[in-house]
């Protein structure tokens, strides 16, 4: 048994390693992120044939609107990996557990407080276990089994997709209350501890069908930005979004996200719009002028950090249709720092 956090490295990473010499993955957790690509594109070559997810699905919970995009991430990404899985729903879980197995024999097992969340994975100060114990880990599987419901069939996972989809999109935004109360300022904070709250995301403009025209721009003080039929929840009023062109791959410019997501009805492939200052305009104006693509930011990042929040550490999920990928901060201040360095 050995301890682990996200303080030396991250769950993320402890996910991977217990991968190695697996065949099967279970992933219970009551909180999941809403896209799995990145997650998928780093283990996409481990051999990696069965996947068991366990979850909740809480009825009257603003989490299903989250669910919703993950059942639909999840699934997509097994079906287009060759993947045998199966999700299975428990409304009374709590526990976090990571499992790995060949040939049905358990391998290792991670008990922690870590969500299978971007936060949970990478960012959040998170402590578990890591286990190998074969019996005690299918003591643990046997005890997940009797208290989960059955594996859920394609058909009522897509229903259940459905009927949340239907939902946001006859009532359109769904907002969390929020209360106006603050004692974060009363905390006297440590030096270089905390990081900053701004979350920093990669996002394409265009699609392989229609690619970004090399005679456009996104040089206006306002743009309007659009995100795929999946609400982009994770998306928030100051974060920042770097964006680049489909088909060249050539940066656009950076951009602060000024208001919430609002859905277009009548929009029928990205029906999600924000509004987002540029923060890079002289830039914009002349993007295609500059050689700074998806390739070179990547190959001038010589910082052992990861690249994702996640702790990735390349951008291939973008190959396969992500609409944006969260980025660590420290890459993404690397390629904010390209983009302004390239218009002195």
């Amino acid at each position: 048994m050995k301890i682990i956090n996200n303080l030396n490295s991250n769950h993320f990473n402890y996910i991977k390693e217990i991968l190695v010499d697996a065949d099967e993955l279970h992933i219970i957790s009551p909180f999941l992120m809403e896209s799995f690509d990145i997650f998928f594109e780093e283990i996409k070559d481990m051999g990696l044939k069965k996947f068991s997810l366990i979850t909740t699905l809480k009825d009257d919970n603003l989490d299903l609107f989250k669910k919703s995009n993950s059942l639909h991430s999840f699934c997509f990404n097994c079906f287009t990996h060759a993947i045998d899985y199966k999700v299975f729903i428990d409304n009374k879980l709590h526990g976090k557990i990571y499992i790995s197995l060949k040939d049905g024999v358990p391998q290792q097992a991670i008990i922690t407080s870590a969500n299978f969340t971007e936060a949970g994975l990478g960012f959040n100060h998170e402590w578990g276990v890591q286990i190998n114990e074969s019996n005690q880990i299918t003591k643990i599987i046997d005890d997940l089994t009797n208290v989960s419901s059955h594996a859920l069939t394609n058909e009522e996972i897509s229903n259940i997709i459905s009927r949340i989809d239907s939902y946001t999109g006859s009532s359109g935004e769904t907002k969390k209350p929020k209360i106006d109360l603050k004692v974060s300022d009363l905390i006297k904070k440590k030096v270089n501890v905390s990081k900053s709250d701004i979350r920093y995301f990669i996002k394409p403009v265009g699609w392989s069908d229609r690619p970004f025209s090399t005679n456009r721009s996104l040089g206006n003080d306002i743009e309007k930005l659009h995100f795929s039929k999946r609400k982009p929840s994770a998306v928030r009023v100051g974060d920042i979004l770097i964006c680049y062109a489909v088909g060249t791959t050539k940066l656009l410019g950076y951009y602060e996200v000024i208001e919430e997501p609002v859905f277009l009805k009548n929009a029928d492939r990205w029906p999600w719009e924000v509004k987002a200052k540029n923060l890079s305009i002289d830039y914009s104006k002349r993007w295609n002028f500059f050689h700074n693509t998806i390739s070179s930011i990547q190959a001038t990042y010589a910082s052992t950090e990861p690249i994702t929040f996640v702790g990735g550490t390349s951008l291939g999920a973008l190959n396969f249709g992500a609409d944006k990928i969260r980025l660590s901060e420290e890459f993404a201040n690397h390629v904010i720092t390209i983009i302004q360095r390239s218009v002195k």
